[in-house]
């Protein structure tokens, strides 16, 4: 697997916290499928 660092605004940040927490998972298995979504468009 690998490590990526990336800088986002602060207000993404709070709202994909509170997204995940809402959802019950992991911040990092929040972005992991938002990121497979996106490349399902495609």
């Amino acid at each position: 697997m690998a490590n990526v660092n990336i800088e986002i605004p602060d207000e993404i940040h709070k709202k994909a916290k509170l997204s995940s927490i809402m959802k019950e998972i992991t911040l990092k298995d929040f972005i992991i499928h938002a990121i497979e979504e996106k490349l399902k468009e495609k």
